[in-house]
This record gives C-alpha cells, sequence and structure tokens, in this order.
C-alpha cells in the first residue's frame, strides 16, 4: 500500500511526532512558508502538519487538489483558514488539552515572579545591591482575588492550583452561561461572572485564558485595562492579539496597573525594540507556555497519530470542525 505525502512545515515540537510520520508517510519538510512556495509544495500532498509562524491560507488549500486533512502541530488554530477548509470537506485537527498543565503551571509561575519581585530582586542583587531587600516590595498571593479571562481546561488547571495550592479567590470570566461550566465552577469552590468589566475591576491579578478569534481580537483595551486596580497585574498565556499591546504599554508606562507577565506577542517574534519589552515591571517569555519536554512529545505524538488516522480514514481525536466527517465514510479512500 503507498503511503500518504505530508507536507511538515517547521519542526513538530518534539522529534517522536516527526518518527511517527516518517515511518507511516512520505514527509515533505520544509522550512521555508511564503505562499508561493507552500502553493507548490502543497499540490501532490493528502496531509500538511504546520507550526506557527506558518500559516495556511484559503489558497494555499486551494492549490492542494488531494488534500484529506490539515493539523496544526500543536494548540492554537488562528494559523488556520478553518472555515474555509470547512467549505472544503478537510478537517482541522489540534491537541487541545495536552499542554494544560505546562500552561497553567507557567501562568501561575508568572503570577508568583510578580506578586514577589523576582526581576527587580534578580537584577538588583547581581548588580551588587544587596539592600534591594529594603527598597523592593514584596506581596503574598493568599486570599488575593484573580480574575480569569475563559473557563477552558488551561483556566481550569489554573483555578485548581490557584484555589487549592493558594487559598486565592478566584472568578472566571465567561461569555455565555452553560450550566456545566457554572457546575464545575461550584465544585472547584470558584466564581462565574459574565460581566468582565465587573473581573477587571474586583481582581488583583488577570489572567488570559481565549483562543484567538474575531470576537476577542483586542478583546482587552484601554477600557478594561483603565479599570483595573493601580496595583493589579495582567497576565497572558494564550495569545498575543487579545490584547491591544500599545493600550497596554501605555497603561504600564503611566501607573495605570502596577505590571504584567507576557508570554505571547503580537506579531510573533516581537519587534526587538518593541517599547512593552523595555519596562521594567514587565516579564516577558516567549511563547513558551505550553512547551515543555513533557507536553511536546505527548502532543507531537498526537498530532502525528491523529493524521494518519484520517489518512488511514480510521476515527480521530481533537477535529477543530467535526461536522465535515458527518458525511464521509472514509477519508482515506
Amino acid at each position: 500500500m503507498e503511503k500518504p505525502r505530508i507536507l511538515q512545515i517547521l519542526s513538530m515540537y518534539h522529534p517522536n511526532g516527526e518518527k511517527i510520520l516518517q515511518q507511516n508517510a512520505e514527509v515533505i519538510r520544509t522550512d521555508q512558508y511564503d505562499i508561493a512556495c507552500l502553493c507548490e509544495l502543497v499540490k501532490n500532498v493528502q496531509g500538511i502538519v504546520l507550526r506557527a509562524p506558518a500559516k495556511v491560507t484559503k489558497k494555499i488549500i486551494d492549490a492542494g487538489p488531494n488534500l484529506k486533512v490539515i493539523s496544526g502541530a500543536g494548540v492554537g488554530l488562528d494559523n488556520i483558514d478553518v472555515e474555509y477548509a470547512t467549505t472544503k470537506g478537510i478537517p482541522v485537527l489540534h491537541a487541545p488539552a495536552v499542554n494544560k498543565t505546562s500552561t497553567a503551571e507557567h501562568a501561575v509561575m508568572l503570577i508568583l515572579a510578580l506578586a514577589k519581585s523576582v526581576l527587580p530582586f534578580h537584577e538588583q542583587l547581581k548588580n551588587g545591591h544587596y539592600d534591594a531587600r529594603i527598597s523592593i516590595l514584596s506581596r503574598e498571593v493568599k486570599g488575593k482575588k484573580v480574575g480569569l479571562i475563559g473557563f477552558g481546561n488551561i483556566a481550569q488547571e489554573v483555578a485548581k492550583i490557584l484555589k487549592m495550592g493558594f487559598e486565592m479567590d478566584v472568578t472566571a470570566w465567561v461569555r455565555t452561561y452553560k450550566s456545566e461550566k457554572h457546575q464545575l465552577a461550584h465544585q472547584m469552590g470558584i466564581h462565574i461572572h459574565t460581566n468582565i468589566e465587573e473581573v477587571f475591576k474586583d481582581s488583583d491579578f488577570i489572567s488570559i485564558h481565549l483562543p484567538l478569534t474575531d470576537e476577542t481580537r483586542m478583546l482587552i483595551d484601554q477600557k478594561l485595562l483603565s479599570i483595573m486596580k493601580p496595583s493589579a497585574y495582567l497576565i497572558n498565556t494564550a495569545r498575543g492579539a487579545i490584547i491591544h499591546q500599545e493600550d497596554l504599554y501605555n497603561a504600564l508606562k503611566n501607573g495605570k496597573i502596577r505590571g504584567a507577565g507576557l508570554d505571547v506577542f503580537d506579531p510573533e517574534p516581537p519587534d526587538q525594540h518593541l517599547p512593552l519589552l523595555r519596562l521594567p515591571n514587565v516579564i516577558v517569555t516567549p511563547h513558551v507556555a505550553g512547551t515543555t519536554v513533557e507536553s511536546n512529545q505527548i502532543m507531537a505524538s498526537t498530532v502525528a497519530e491523529n493524521v494518519l488516522k484520517i489518512l488511514q480514514g480510521k476515527p480521530s481525536q481533537y477535529i477543530a470542525n467535526p461536522e465535515v466527517l458527518k458525511n464521509e465514510t472514509s477519508i482515506g479512500e
């Protein structure tokens, strides 16, 4: 039986995933992701696996007449035109939830690092200023209010750690009322709120846990930032474009909020001269919250196995547009 051909754009998050693909498919690997290059490479493949910042657009999908599956290498789908792929009957895969522990731990780490003034202490002591222990303040997190923007898998993990581990007062904002999430929140001892302004106004820490969509793009802007407490912190381990970066910069520079912990930016990688990166009250990491050794291995293996299942006409997990399979008996045919 002839092996399927898969276009792999950039490396996967762990070599195990690449090994699985190479053992079961003819893999065409490229580190070039300009549209012209991808339109040429996609002509004779059945599947695509890609990692941001590469994108699969309408034009690329149209250039692949034999495409049967597209998969992100990890969790996010904002670099794939899912809507257009759906109109073409192409399943779009990813690996949600598998990195929830890693991302949640990273968000909690940023909360603690900000509260404990880890970065200022670190810099001052390296420069011989031991007396910084007197001039720089740190704070306890116990009893402080945390507002989680979103209540999916990662936010739920963050809520569990902060509520059970640090006895923090946790509220999660959701866009629409869903009884199952309210029930889960009640079981966890946290609050659910549908008024985002109230959450921003009352919280000591705001942590973003939303997918990037047309609805969430630039959701966090000057209006919301202006009602935060001057002593509050903002944490983002979701997607950079959910926050209006210039508005955030102004809020931080002018002392409207105390600080921020950012793992994501818009665009990525951020310009090295981005003013936001130069502020002393900001901790930044290069979009690594969900990419620990453990999560990378699970994520890459899951993606590879699910892509192959689709091409073999077998049931697969984590299909972002499952409606495309409703009338299909075997996509691998």
